[in-house]
C-alpha cells in the first residue's frame, strides 16, 4: 500500500453484498462501519459474516467498526409529514402524553425522549433534522414544551433533535447501547465507536465493561457535542482513538467553529500518538453525484494535510447511488495529497513515553537514513506499530502479526500495511529470518535491498530483550538471466586469460566491503557524490581471482567468472 492514510466506509444497502464488499475492499476500503443506528442484530451479523467472507476472498483483512446509537433525541412516528411555518407556535413532548394534552392534538411534535421537556428551558434553542429547522422554547406546561418556530420546513418521522443550549441527562451510553455491544462482542468485530461522548467517565463506564468481560476491544470517542469538545484533552487521555463526528458538532456547536475545532483536535491526537477519524459529508455530494465538488476534494486533502490518520464515508457508501467511485475518489485525493506530506514534530521536542516509542521513532529514521526498503515491526499486540504510527514514517511499514485480530486493528493505523505470517519456529531471531524469507518468496524485496527490523511487544520477548533494532541487506535471491537485464545495469571488463568481472550496479548495496578488501584498488567509488562503487578499469588486470571480494560482497552484485581450471 503506497496510501499512508486509511480510509473508513459505512456499509448499508448500497454496499453490503458480497460482490460489492469485495470491489470496495479492491478500492481501498481498510475498515468496515457497521452503523447500529439502523437495522437489525440479524442484518447486522450477516453484514459481519459477509465482510469476513470478502476480506477472504480478496485477501486483505478489513477491520469491523461497530458504531453505538448512543442517546439520540429524534420525533417519533408521524401519521404523516408536518409542515411547520416560521412563527407558528407548537408543543413537543414524549408521545406517551399527548393523550393527556388532547387540547394540542392538531399541534403536537411527538419525540421518543421522555426527558426532553425536563432538560430544556424557556429560551433554549430546538433543533430538527440536522439543523435544518429551527425553534425556540417559550414555555414549560406540565410535561410538554410550547415552542415557536424560526425556521421552518417539512417534518418527518425519526428526523432528529438537537438541544445545543442545553446540558442533556441521557447517559452517552445507552440500554440499546448496552445491547449492541454485546452483540458486536459475540460478532468479534475490531472497534467500537461510543456517540455523544461528553466527558471521559463515558469511555471509563464501557472500559470497565470490557474489562468485566475480559475483552480487548479498543474505543472510538465520538466528537460532537460542545461538552467533548470542552473536555477534549481528558477524553484523548483515556480514549483509544477519536473521531470527529462533524455533523451533529456542526448542529451543536455552529458550522463556523468545525474547521478550527477539527485542525486543533487533530494537532492534540497527533502530538499523544491517538489515532483520529475524520468524519461526516467529506464527499457528501457523492451520494447522488459521480463526482464531487471542488470543496469536497480540498476538504479531504485538508485534513490529510491536517494529519488524520484517516477519513470516513457515510451515507455515499450506505446509501449513495456511487459508493465503489467513492471510496475510489477518496483514495485519489488521499494519494495525492500525501505528495505533499505534513511536516513531522521536530524530534527534539518530542515527549517519548516509553521506550517502545523511542525504539520505533530510531528504526523509522535509520530506515530513512539508509533508503531501506521497507520496516518490518514484528508485533504481538500491534502498540509498537501504533507508535511509529505516530511519527509518520515516510518508509513502508510492515507490521507483521501472527494475530488476525490485531492485524485488523492494524487496518486503521496510519502508514502501518497489516502483514499476516504465521511462524514455523517460535524464536524472534528466527522468526525475522523467516519473515526476509516470505518476502523474497513473494518479490517484494531485491538483492540489495536494506530492510529495518524491529520488535517490542509479545510473548517472544522476555524482559531485557523487548527492544530489538536489526539492519539486514538482502542477498542470495537467484539471479535472473544476463541477457534479460539492462546492460547499462552492469559494468563488466575483461581481464586476462578471458576472465570477467561483472558489478550489478542495480543490486549494489554501496557498502563498500569490495574496496576494504582488495589490496589492489581494483574497486573504487563512483564520483557522482554518491558512495557507490564501480570497477577501475586500469586496476583491473591485477586481480589474483582470490573471490574475497565476492565473499564480502552482502547483495551478490560481484561476480568473476574465471577459466582457469
Amino acid at each position: 500500500m503506497t496510501r499512508r492514510a486509511k480510509i473508513v466506509a459505512t456499509l448499508g444497502p448500497s454496499s453490503n453484498t458480497l460482490e460489492k464488499i469485495e470491489e470496495l475492499i479492491q478500492a481501498g476500503i481498510n475498515v468496515a462501519r457497521i452503523n447500529m443506528s439502523h437495522g437489525t442484530h440479524a442484518g447486522h451479523a450477516k453484514v459481519i459474516q459477509t465482510i469476513r467472507q470478502a476480506s477472504k476472498n480478496t485477501g486483505y483483512e478489513v477491520a469491523i467498526l461497530c458504531d453505538l446509537q448512543g442517546p439520540k433525541i429524534r420525533v417519533d412516528k408521524l401519521k404523516t409529514n408536518i409542515e411547520i411555518k416560521p412563527d407558528q407556535e407548537w408543543v413537543i413532548g414524549p408521545s406517551h402524553e399527548l393523550k393527556n394534552y388532547p387540547q394540542y392534538k392538531d399541534c403536537f411534535i411527538p419525540t421518543v425522549y421522555k426527558d426532553l421537556v425536563h432538560d430544556a428551558h424557556v429560551g433554549a434553542r430546538i433543533l430538527f433534522d440536522d439543523g435544518l429547522m429551527e425553534a425556540i422554547a417559550t414555555e414549560k406546561d406540565g410535561e410538554v414544551l410550547k415552542i415557536k418556530i424560526i425556521i421552518g420546513g417539512t417534518l418527518k418521522s425519526n428526523k432528529g433533535i438537537n438541544l445545543p443550549d442545553c446540558d442533556v441527562s441521557a447517559p452517552s451510553f445507552t440500554e440499546k447501547d448496552r445491547e449492541d455491544l454485546i452483540f458486536g462482542l459475540k460478532n468479534d468485530v475490531d472497534y467500537i465507536a461510543l456517540s455523544f461522548v461528553r466527558r471521559a467517565e463515558d469511555i471509563l463506564e464501557v472500559k470497565y465493561i470490557l474489562h468485566k468481560l475480559k475483552k480487548n476491544i479498543p474505543i472510538i470517542s465520538k466528537i460532537e457535542k460542545p461538552e467533548a469538545v470542552a473536555n477534549i484533552k481528558e477524553i484523548v487521555e483515556v480514549t483509544d482513538c477519536i473521531m470527529i463526528a462533524r455533523g451533529d458538532m456542526g448542529v451543536e456547536v455552529g458550522n463556523h467553529l468545525v474547521p478550527g475545532i477539527q485542525k486543533d483536535i487533530i494537532e492534540l491526537c497527533n502530538n499523544e500518538g491517538v489515532p483520529v477519524i475524520t468524519a461526516t459529508q467529506m464527499l457528501e455530494s457523492m451520494t447522488t453525484n459521480s463526482r464531487p465538488t471542488r470543496a469536497e476534494a480540498n476538504d479531504v486533502a485538508n485534513a490529510i494535510w491536517d494529519g488524520t490518520d484517516a477519513v470516513m464515508l457515510s451515507g455515499e457508501t450506505a446509501s449513495g447511488d456511487y459508493p465503489l467511485e467513492a471510496v475510489v475518489m477518496m483514495s485519489d485525493i488521499i494519494l495525492e495529497a500525501e505528495k505533499k506530506p505534513k511536516e513531522r514534530p521536530f524530534l527534539r521536542h518530542m515527549e517519548l513515553k516509553n521506550i517502545t516509542s523511542s525504539l520505533q521513532i530510531a528504526a523509522s529514521l535509520i530506515a530513512e537514513k539508509t533508503h531501506a526498503r521497507w520496516v518490518l515491526s514484528v508485533t504481538e499486540s500491534g502498540n509498537s506499530c501504533l507508535k511509529m504510527s505516530r511519527f509518520r514514517s515516510s518508509k513502508r511499514i510492515l507490521g507483521v502479526t501472527n494475530s488476525l485480530s490485531v492485524m485488523r486493528k492494524m487496518a486503521l493505523y496510519w502508514g502501518i500495511t497489516p502483514f499476516y505470517f504465521k511462524e514455523k519456529e517460535n524464536d524472534i531471531l528466527t522468526i525475522q529470518d523467516q519473515m526476509i524469507n516470505v518476502l523474497k518468496e513473494k518479490d517484494l524485496v531485491e538483492n540489495g535491498n536494506k530492510i529495518v527490523i524491529t520488535h517490542g511487544d509479545g510473548k517472544y520477548f522476555k524482559q531485557g530483550t523487548s527492544n530489538s533494532l536489526r539492519v539486514e541487506i538482502i542477498k542470495d535471491i537467484p539471479r535472473k538471466d544476463l541477457d534479460n537485464i539492462s546492460r547499462n545495469k552492469f559494468q563488466e571488463v575483461k581481464i586476462d586469460n578471458d576472465s570477467r568481472i561483472l558489478l550489478d550496479t542495480s543490486i549494489c548495496a554501496s557498502c563498500q566491503n569490495c574496496i576494504r578488501v582488495c589490496p589492489h584498488k581494483i574497486w573504487i567509488p563512483t564520483d557522482d557524490g554518491h558512495k557507490n562503487t564501480r570497477i577501475n578499469v586500469d586496476t583491473a588486470n591485477a586481480c589474483t581471482l582470490d573471490m574475497e571480494c565476492v565473499e564480502s560482497c552482502p547483495t551478490g552484485a560481484i561476480e568473476i567468472i574465471s577459466t582457469k581450471v
